[in-house]
């Protein structure tokens, strides 16, 4: 009789879990980004270096998009507040970026 119960709770936990797993990879690749810089005739390295910011900033969309389907999810309720905050980081990052 409690079958279907035990079946949701457990389904919600691995589904839980594996948002969690996700939030964590985020911060552990988000955490400690730099950027790279080149020279600019001879002011010094002062403009963003063209391939290693091109990476970064498909990083950035893909980090996005991850944190966009974990919205998305049901299952996000433990962890929204955190997820939200990652959302709104990422995206100042990629305004800044973009404006650079």
């Amino acid at each position: 009789e409690y079958r279907d119960d035990v079946e949701e709770i457990a389904n919600s936990a691995v589904k839980e879990l594996q948002i969690e797993e996700k939030l964590a990879g985020v911060s552990l690749d988000w955490n400690d980004k730099a950027l790279s810089f080149s020279q600019f005739k001879s002011r010094g390295n002062i403009i963003l270096s063209g391939s290693a910011t091109l990476e970064l900033m498909e990083q950035l969309e893909e980090a996005q998009m991850v944190l966009g389907s974990m919205m998305a999810s049901r299952y996000v309720t433990p962890f929204k507040e955190e997820v939200q905050e990652w959302i709104a980081k990422l995206s100042t990052v990629s305004e800044i970026l973009e404006q650079w």
